[in-house]
C-alpha cells in the first residue's frame, strides 16, 4: 500500500481532483480537514488510499476509509467531509466513473451468477462496503499503470471492469444489478433521477414523476425517499441550489441572474433557502 499511496502523491499533486492517464480515473487529494460541504455524487467508485472521509445523506452517515469503499448507484446529493488528513498524510482517493452499459456488459457475460433480484430492497442510493482481498489487488494493478501511460489506454479499461465486477459482487451490487438491468423500483427511481438530472431547472409535477416510474403517488414518494432520503421536491430544490453555488463560485456576478437560472421566481425565497443550505447569503460569493 505505501507504493499505491506514494504513486498517487505524484498523480495527485493538487489539491481536489486529478485527472489522470487512466480514462475515467481520477486522484482526489485533500491535505487538511474539512468543513461539511454540499457536493452532489455522480455514479461512482470512491477507494480511498489514506485518510478517511464521511458522506451524509438524509440523517444516514456513510464513512470511507483505506478499509470500506463508498459506492454510488444514482446521482445523489450528500454533505462530504473529510475526516482525517494533513499535509503530512494528506486524503487520497481514486475516484473511478462507471456506466450503466459497463454494469450490463459484465452481466450477460457472468450470466445466472448476477442474475438481479426484482425483491431486491430499496435502500439509500449511495453505501459504504468492505474492501476485499480482490479489490486491493485490483487497486493496486490500476495505480501502477499511473507510471505506465502506454499501457493504461489498454489495460486501465480491463482492470475498471474488473474492479466494477467486484463491486456488483460486493454486499451492495444487487441494487445496481436491478438498476442496470430495468428491474424493480431501483431501476423506476433511477430513471426518474436521470430525468430530473437531465435540466433540474424545468418545473416537475410529481403525479408526472410518479407516472414516469409506473407507480400511485403515494408508493412513489415512498420509494423516491428510500433512495434519495428526500421527497421529490425538496430533492429538486437541492438540485437547484447546487447548480446556483457552482454558477457563483465561478464567478457569476449576479445572484438574481443565478437565481432564475435555476427555476426560482422569487429572489428573497431563492436567498433563504440558499443560506439555510450553504451558510451563507448568496451575495457573498460575489466578486469583491
Amino acid at each position: 500500500m505505501r507504493d499505491v499511496i506514494a504513486r498517487c502523491l505524484v498523480h495527485g499533486p493538487a489539491d481536489g481532483a486529478n485527472p489522470t492517464a487512466i480514462d475515467g480515473v481520477a486522484v482526489y487529494r485533500r491535505n487538511a480537514t474539512s468543513q461539511p460541504g454540499n457536493a452532489v455524487y455522480a455514479r461512482s467508485i470512491f477507494l480511498v488510499l489514506q485518510g478517511r472521509k464521511q458522506a451524509q445523506v438524509g440523517e444516514d452517515t456513510f464513512v470511507y476509509d483505506p478499509d470500506n469503499y463508498l459506492v454510488t448507484s444514482v446521482p445523489l446529493p450528500v454533505v462530504s467531509r473529510i475526516l482525517a488528513a494533513s499535509a503530512e498524510r494528506p486524503f487520497l482517493s481514486l475516484a473511478i466513473d462507471f456506466s450503466l452499459e459497463a454494469v450490463r456488459e459484465i452481466m450477460t457475460r457472468a450470466g445466472d451468477v448476477m442474475a438481479p433480484r426484482v425483491a431486491e430492497p430499496l435502500s439509500r442510493g449511495l453505501t459504504a462496503c468492505p474492501v476485499t482481498a480482490p479489490v486491493r489487488d485490483v487497486i493496486g494493478r490500476l495505480v501502477g499503470l499511473l507510471d505506465r501511460p502506454e499501457d493504461a489506454a489498454v489495460l486501465g479499461p480491463l482492470y475498471r471492469r474488473e474492479l466494477l465486477y467486484h463491486v456488483l459482487k460486493g454486499p451492495r451490487g444487487g441494487f445496481l444489478r436491478a438498476v442496470a438491468m430495468g428491474h424493480g423500483q431501483q431501476h423506476a427511481i433511477a430513471e426518474v433521477l436521470t430525468t430530473i438530472h437531465s435540466d433540474c431547472t424545468r418545473t416537475f409535477a410529481v403525479s408526472r414523476l410518479a407516472a414516469l416510474a409506473g407507480m400511485s403517488e403515494s408508493v412513489f414518494y415512498e420509494a423516491f425517499k428510500s433512495v434519495t432520503a428526500s421527497t421529490p421536491i425538496q430533492y429538486i430544490k437541492r438540485l437547484r441550489l447546487q447548480e446556483a453555488h457552482r454558477r457563483l463560485t465561478m464567478g457569476l456576478s449576479n445572484v438574481s441572474d443565478a437565481a432564475y437560472a435555476v427555476g426560482y421566481n422569487s429572489l428573497s425565497q431563492f436567498s433563504r433557502e440558499f443560506t439555510r443550505v450553504f451558510g451563507a447569503n448568496p451575495s457573498t460569493y460575489l466578486p469583491r
